[in-house]
Parts: structure tokens; C-alpha cells; sequence
């Protein structure tokens, strides 16, 4: 283990319980990628751990604790993740969702057909993320849309030109507050 480790947001025997839960989790084609990317698991251990302890890992738990509203509740999604094809139905929804958005565009961001699909997107992410409020998550996906060069190109790829840049104002849109 590196010296310079430190368990700010979870402890060493936090991130150990996430990793059982996450290797307890997978199916075989996800070990055996594991397997090939990494000789073996013990030796993927050793990365997950010693890379949890890094300044940025430690800062997006952070984030993920605050998402959740408290790192017993982060824990307890990390612990009980979704079945899997649970979790693939919905990302499937979540694709349609973004695939229905993409095709709007041009339309008013604040329009009721719009702000419908992402008050369905809002539902399915709680569901799947196990959260009461994803509020924050959803802010900073959109942040990533919009500043993040690859992310955006990524789903400009998936949903057409464009589409990362409308999904961001349509959220951006959904969840600004007003006074």
C-alpha cells in the first residue's frame, strides 16, 4: 500500500466491503475482463484499493456521499447494487429517454414535452441510483456535457450532433431553481 493513502470520505475497511460487494456483483464476463486486464483479482484488488485513496478518487466520494445526502446511505447503494438485468432495464429506459430528447431538439427546452422527458429520466435515475434526490448528480452530468470535450463527443456520437449540448440545457433547464 502507498504511504500516501488516505481514507478521507470512506475507510480502508469501507473500500474493502465495496469492492467484496462489487466483485460479489459480477458476472462472469465481467470477472473474467477483470482477469485479463489485471492477471488476476487479487492483483485488481491491490489497484481498486491503492486508487481509492487517491486525492481525485477520494473527491468523487465525496461528491457521491454528498449526492446520496450521507455516506451510510452512499455505502448501502455501494452494498446493494441492482440486479443486473434490473439495472440493464434501466439504462435501456434511460437510453430511450436520451434518444427521445436528441430528437427534440429545436424544441423549447421549457416546453411540457421536454421537461416531461426529464422528469422521466429524473424518476428512472432515482430508481437506479437508489437516491431520493439526484438533483446534483443530474446538474453535474450536465456540467459534463457541456465541458467536458470527450463526454460530449461521446454522446453526440450516440444521439446525433448536437445532442449532448440540448440533453445539457434541458436538464439545466428542468432542475434551475427559482426564487
Amino acid at each position: 500500500m502507498k504511504p500516501d493513502m488516505d481514507f478521507a470520505v470512506f475507510s480502508k475497511e469501507e473500500i474493502d466491503s465495496l469492492y467484496e460487494s462489487m466483485i460479489q456483483n459480477m458476472d462472469q464476463k465481467q470477472l473474467q475482463i477483470l482477469t485479463d486486464k489485471y492477471g488476476d483479482l487479487e492483483h485488481f484488488r491491490k489497484h481498486f484499493t491503492e486508487n481509492a485513496g487517491s486525492e481525485e478518487v477520494q473527491k468523487n466520494f465525496q461528491k457521491v456521499v454528498e449526492w446520496y445526502g450521507d455516506k451510510k446511505s452512499a455505502m448501502n447503494a455501494g452494498m446493494n447494487p441492482p440486479k443486473e438485468e434490473i439495472m440493464k432495464a434501466y439504462q435501456n429506459r434511460m437510453d430511450e429517454i436520451c434518444r427521445k430528447l436528441a430528437g427534440k431538439k429545436g424544441t423549447a427546452v421549457s416546453s411540457f414535452e421536454v421537461k416531461s422527458l426529464i422528469g422521466e429520466y429524473d424518476f428512472v435515475a432515482k430508481q437506479l441510483f437508489q437516491m431520493p434526490d439526484v438533483t446534483e448528480m443530474m446538474m453535474e452530468m450536465a456540467d459534463g456535457y457541456q465541458t467536458d470535450e470527450r463526454l460530449g463527443k461521446a454522446i453526440d456520437e450516440q444521439y446525433g450532433e448536437g445532442a449532448a449540448e440540448y440533453i445539457a440545457s434541458a436538464i439545466l433547464e428542468f432542475y434551475k431553481k427559482t426564487e
